[in-house]
């Protein structure tokens, strides 16, 4: 009875169980749970799928059946690629800064679930509370030409006065460092022509007033080269000159105000042609949005397209209902103590 015993035990105690192999699929996260949008967040487990295991998202203004962790954009039900050791082990780092349509992320509590593609049942799933940081930045395009023109717009939760904005490629070399403000609700805009070289560059969002960073990624991608020839039209009687430039403005709302160098143009969508070569300012001004302004550079011959969506002024958003209770509160207040002083007298 005691030699079969040791030979049970043995078995037990040298046969090392096999999650991935018994069909169990687990996925956890390093952290406490939460999150500030751009964070780095890393997940592990195992999996008996393999290289068929995958990874989607889910979670408010997401579709229900998930999207890749790294494009919001994604078709529904798509997902990322896990790569699996022969042991079942799989890592992931998920790069939250650099989801294509990040902006589509809100403060919620988001889905990650790890499944077999060719037995989805095979699946498990964790949570994240995910915040959008003091600094939530979106870049338009974020996949531009040299030559093209980068539209900033964000938030800051403390409202800081002065946001500085830094250019920088992948090894930390700095290109260009710009300076806006933010309103009194913290919202900015800020735009700037694209004259690196082509490569993949991360914009980095700082105040003093503010302890967090926030960096997001754009691309710069060569111009596109014609594959015919072009042949210069001549000098017709309109009196546009051979050396002119042109504006091809629109807006987001459309009908906005257009100014440059402070001549009214007409409004968006408006194509100015026969404009001087050289830097000129644009401004685009629409009742209840903030104004934008930017310095473009006009060349000879060229097009220069700016296509800005407005941001909404701080002072034309609505009032709360309460407000005006408040208001015609404190002023019965102060009526009643005059009367009380009065009468006191």
């Amino acid at each position: 009875m005691i030699p079969r015993l040791v030979f049970l035990l043995a078995v037990i105690f040298c046969i090392p169980p096999v999650l991935a192999e018994s069909g169990s699929m687990s996925i956890a996260y390093w952290g406490n749970g939460g999150y500030y949008i751009g964070d780095t967040i890393i997940f592990d487990g195992v999996s008996p799928a393999g290289n068929s295991t995958a990874i989607k998202l889910t979670g408010p203004g997401l579709p229900a059946n998930g999207v890749p962790i790294y494009d919001l954009d994604g078709a529904e039900g798509t997902a990322n690629p896990v790569i699996v050791k022969e042991d079942g082990k799989w890592r992931l780092v998920w790069y939250t800064g650099s989801i294509k349509s990040v902006d589509k992320m809100q403060t919620a509590r988001y889905y990650i679930t790890v499944y077999d593609v060719n037995n989805p049942e095979v699946s498990a799933k964790t949570s994240v509370m995910m915040k959008k940081p003091e600094f939530f930045v979106t870049a338009n395009p974020d996949m531009l030409q040299t030559g093209e023109y980068l539209q900033l717009q964000g938030t800051a939760e403390q409202g800081p006065s002065d946001i500085h904005i830094v250019i920088s490629d992948e090894v930390g070399k700095v290109y260009r460092t710009y300076d806006t403000a933010a309103s009194r609700s913290g919202y900015f805009t800020y735009s700037f022509r694209i004259d690196m070289p082509p490569g993949t560059y991360y914009v980095t969002i700082s105040s003093p007033s503010v302890k967090n960073t926030y960096r997001t990624t754009i691309t710069v991608v060569p111009p596109v080269t014609p594959s015919v020839n072009v042949t210069a039209l001549p000098t017709t009687s309109t009196g546009i000159a051979a050396d002119a430039g042109t504006l091809s403005l629109s807006s987001n709302p459309a009908g906005a105000a257009v100014y440059v160098d402070s001549a009214a143009m007409g409004v968006t969508p408006i194509t100015l042609a026969n404009i001087a070569p050289g830097i000129h300012t644009v401004e685009i001004r629409s009742p209840g949005y903030l104004t934008f302004s930017l310095q473009v550079t006009v060349n000879a011959g060229e097009t220069t397209s700016l296509s800005p969506a407005l941001v909404k002024s701080p002072l034309s958003l609505p009032l709360s209902p309460v407000t005006p209770l408040a208001g015609l509160f404190i002023a019965c207040v102060v009526f009643l103590v005059c009367c009380a002083a009065r009468k006191t007298k």
